[in-house]
């Protein structure tokens, strides 16, 4: 019988293994539920490995190995701890700030409430920025994984932002202004696009040469805000030359993609991607697993298929979500094109009992 590791490295390289694998991201729920005291007993002084493998689960597990310094640019902050932090970056060119806000529900989660791009002009200072990073590897945290995951599942790891676009319009603009800015100033977005480009091209040449098989892209997809006529534009020619960077190391290339996707899926194949993660489905999305699996043709590698809802009481019971696994186990390829995870985390209000449920009647089909 193969281990949970190479059933996994063997589904994700596009070949036949012994059994499905179910590969839950509850690294929200977990940090959540640390912060608030509010873990269940069983779990109180546990690894996040350790808690996968207590449920049964495989290890899927993300790791930092790219650090990257701004030499030319000088930080500071303003905090007011449990509220706010205000960050300035100064450099030669001029300044921009960020306002992160912490939510006042369970989760007291940091968020992005005002980018650092608020005009045209705040453009060419990130610009700066992105040109002025120095990125490095240091292998030694992903050794470290490695060696505590054993055979239990995988490690990977991230290029350190996303799809360039994406970048801008989510992270540096908000997608509002950044949409409005790329519509009047569409030569100053696309130079700073080219200069993201050319960072993350270094990235992906030293990741190339790094330990870790599988390198990610986490890229949050959503059709609203890249609908197929952008996606050919920006995303398409990006993707193409990042995967042939890493193929040319013998790397896998996944991409984390955890909105609506229905009409992206099939312009993903012929870019290079080998993974998509995180893929959500109905109730959550107008899109079926089934849906999914035909866009890609057989050519592309998914993970995903159980919607955050249905792992809390307010998305049914758990006889519901019994009788949805055991309907989709019925539908998917076992062994090979699909691993069974998260679109897109467990919540951190779940039932978190829910996930040794699947574990269990996932491991029943290897008996």
């Amino acid at each position: 019988m193969m281990t949970r590791r190479d059933r996994y490295m063997t589904i994700l390289r596009k070949g036949k293994a012994d059994s499905i694998i179910w590969a839950p991201n509850f690294d929200h729920w977990l940090n959540v539920n640390r912060a608030n005291g509010t873990l269940p007993e069983e779990y109180v002084g546990m690894s996040r490995n350790d808690i996968v493998r207590a449920t049964g689960a495989t290890i899927w597990a993300r790791v930092n190995i790219v650090h990257v310094e701004y030499p030319n640019v000088q930080v500071r902050q303003e905090e007011e701890p449990g509220v706010y932090i205000r960050t300035t970056y100064q450099t030669p060119v001029g300044e921009v700030q960020t306002l992160h806000c912490y939510a006042t529900d369970l989760t007291r989660a940091l968020f992005l409430k005002e980018h650092m791009i608020k005009r045209v002009e705040d453009i060419e200072v990130v610009k700066f920025m992105a040109a002025d990073a120095r990125y490095t590897l240091d292998p030694q945290p992903f050794h470290e994984c490695e060696q505590e995951v054993g055979d239990d599942g995988i490690s990977l790891v991230s290029l350190p932002i996303c799809v360039p676009f994406i970048q801008f319009g989510k992270t540096d603009a908000g997608w509002v202004q950044g949409l409005y800015l790329w519509h009047d100033y569409r030569r100053q977005v696309e130079e700073l696009l080219e200069v993201y480009t050319a960072r993350l091209i270094e990235v992906a040449k030293l990741l190339a040469q790094g330990p870790a098989e599988v390198i990610q892209s986490g890229d949050n997809m959503d059709e609203l805000t890249m609908p197929p006529h952008i996606f050919r534009q920006y995303a398409i020619p990006y993707y193409q030359r990042i995967a042939d960077i890493l193929h040319s190391a013998g790397k896998i290339f996944e991409v984390h993609w955890c909105g609506r996707t229905k009409r992206l899926l099939p312009l993903a194949v012929g870019t290079g991607i080998d993974v998509i993660e995180a893929v959500v489905t109905v109730p959550m999305t107008d899109l079926t697993v089934q849906e999914a699996l035909e866009s890609v043709e057989g050519q592309i590698v998914l993970q995903g298929g159980v919607p955050a809802i249905l792992m809390c009481p307010q998305g049914g019971t758990r006889d519901d979500l019994r009788q949805y696994i055991k309907d989709l186990l019925v539908r998917v390829p076992i062994g090979e094109k699909f691993v069974l995870g998260m679109g897109d985390n467990v919540p951190p209000d779940a039932d978190f009992g829910r996930v040794k449920m699947i574990s269990d009647i996932v491991n029943a089909l290897e008996s």
